[in-house]
């Protein structure tokens, strides 16, 4: 595959415009401990405030602008875009003076320095098939569905899967609702069909249950779903679609005819082969206990007797190889500089569809862009952090995560010598003042229209944060006003998140998610640089910076 040249002068042209907090005792929060004011609490340390003010917005705009340009075609997993993206990154780094390895001299040449290889599985030619057996009595029916007409399968090697089936409702499991659709059930070694989506009720329309189980994305809409499932014993998933599932594979959704998975165990490798079926071959399924798609969506969980799915994947598999970026600034405090901070952004988007390029100029040049900001401010500080921090720029994520993943169980640094994972994923589109409001109101938040009143959309931001490490959320809480930003800390486990911190939280990591918003080009080419707001990308990395700076220095 030809390379794209990336020339020197671009670059040049860029870079010229207490304890750690691990695992704690989760205390008793309030809603109000959520919110952050803008206003500081403390002094702004003035070196910090100096590096703050030198992440600046022309910087971050010609990053996104030249990451997201159509010579870059869309940095897709395995396209010479991706290529030259890594390229640039290395180059950037080393005109900031950020070295590959922190106290330790390389041989190889640059950028080969800056780069962790990443070996990943090319499958092509795809095929997928369920085959559903009934059995009543001597008599044996069998159906079979294929892959694109009743079927659309996750990433999956070629394998077979044959076991019985036992219905789960929506595979649900929330114990403050009261509700296991898994209590009773035994789905051990067997696979489950489950219904797409929510149950009837007010009480499942809460912002974090649509997140969890309706995402816009079907990787997330169904993660929480699947680790239920995996948990519970299952082998696999029968996701049971509604009427609309039809139009979708009409307008074009589809299994990819180039698909990549993990090398090795780990990440999406480890997710329960999950295939989406139309309401004709759940009809079948459910046939056994006279239930179809819409009567099931009202009826409990149950065994179906005499009912064995196969699921069939096959394909030709190729071992490609791609690469994580990664720079190092060494730690200052000749004991502390042991423990290090990862501060991380994926690279890669989604390339190329046929003749339609998907820049992806917030998804995610826009955290890129900011992470490479973040480390020449860092690189340029007269008063060095006393920690290392380690600057990650990951492959692979729109496919699985396949950069970070490789890093957790592959790192670079001790991951028991690492304090914490910040992410930059999409931060270039603020919140508006009706969602900030709604936000309130939902969560019911104590004296609301105070805290409203002192909140400029521009000026506010939510970052997530690991619920089971308060002493990070401490940080965030000083970190915001340091930045000048109002905040609302989202509290999640952050294991079957979307983005590159999912493996940190998995390893058991303190985590912060940096996110700007949703907007409707997302995932679409209308995703270009003229689009998002670059002074946006500006609060948000400094934002990051403040929180890392902190971090750093504790």
């Amino acid at each position: 595959m030809r390379r794209l040249v990336v020339p020197l002068c671009l670059f040049v042209a860029v870079s010229a415009a207490g304890p750690s907090p691990g695992k704690d005792a989760k205390p008793a929060l309030k809603v109000a401990d959520d919110f952050v004011s803008a206003e500081p609490r403390e002094p702004v340390p003035t070196s910090l405030a100096a590096a703050l003010a030198g992440i600046k917005v022309p910087a971050l705009g010609a990053h996104i602008a030249f990451l997201a340009a159509p010579s870059m075609e869309g940095r897709g997993l395995g396209g010479r875009g991706l290529e030259a993206a890594s390229e640039y990154v290395a180059a950037a780094l080393a005109l900031a003076g950020v070295p590959p390895r922190a106290g330790s001299d390389t041989k190889k040449p640059l950028p080969e320095a800056y780069f962790q290889s990443v070996p990943i599985r090319e499958i092509t030619a795809f095929t997928g098939e369920v085959t559903v057996e009934r059995r009543q009595g001597e008599q044996v029916r069998t159906r079979s569905f294929s892959s694109g007409v009743d079927c659309l399968f996750s990433e999956a090697p070629p394998q077979s899967i044959t076991a019985p089936v036992v219905f789960a409702g929506y595979g649900i499991r929330e114990e403050k609702l009261g509700r296991d659709d898994y209590r009773g059930l035994d789905v051990r070694g067997r696979i489950v069909a489950v219904l797409f989506g929510l149950p009837s009720g007010t009480e499942w329309q809460k912002p974090e249950l649509v997140s969890r189980y309706g995402a816009e994305k079907t990787r997330e809409r169904w993660a929480a779903k699947l680790e239920t499932a995996r948990a519970a014993g299952a082998v696999a998933v029968l996701g049971v679609e509604g009427e609309e599932f039809a139009t979708r594979l009409l307008q074009g959704e589809h299994v990819e005819p180039r698909l990549f998975l993990p090398f090795e165990g780990g990440g999406e490798a480890e997710a329960l082969p999950l295939v989406r079926v139309s309401p004709a071959a759940a009809d079948a399924v459910l046939a056994a206990v006279s239930l179809d798609s819409a009567s099931a969506r009202a009826a409990k969980p149950i065994a179906l007797p005499g009912v064995t799915v196969t699921i069939r994947t096959g394909g030709t598999e190729r071992l490609v190889t791609s690469r994580n970026v990664v720079g190092f600034i060494a730690g200052s405090d000749a004991k502390l500089r042991e423990e290090a901070l990862v501060i991380g952004a994926h690279m890669d988007h989604l390339g190329r569809v046929g003749d339609v390029m998907y820049p992806g100029a917030d998804d995610n040049a826009s955290g890129l862009a900011a992470l490479l900001e973040i480390a020449r401010a860092l690189a340029a500080a007269p008063e060095k952090p006393r920690r290392t921090l380690v600057f990650a720029f990951w492959t692979g994520e729109e496919k699985g995560k396949f950069g970070s993943g490789y890093w957790v169980r592959h790192p670079l640094w001790p991951l028991k010598h690492t304090v914490a994972y910040l992410n930059l994923d999409m931060i270039g589109h603020p919140w508006s003042m009706e969602e900030i409001r709604k936000l309130v109101a939902d969560t019911g938040l104590p004296n609301g229209e105070r805290f409203l009143a002192g909140v400029k959309p521009a000026d506010f931001a939510e970052p997530g944060v690991a619920e089971w490490s308060p002493a990070l959320a401490e940080v965030l809480r000083r970190a915001g006003p340091a930045a000048g930003l109002a905040l609302h800390l989202d509290r999640t486990d952050g294991k079957n998140g979307g983005s590159d911190y999912r493996d940190f939280a998995r390893a058991g990591l303190p985590w912060v998610r940096f996110f700007g918003n949703f907007f409707p080009a997302y995932h679409e080419p209308g995703d270009t640089a003229d689009q998002l707001d670059s002074a946006q990308v500006q609060r948000m990395a400094r934002l990051c910076f403040a929180t890392a700076w902190l971090l750093a220095n504790r």
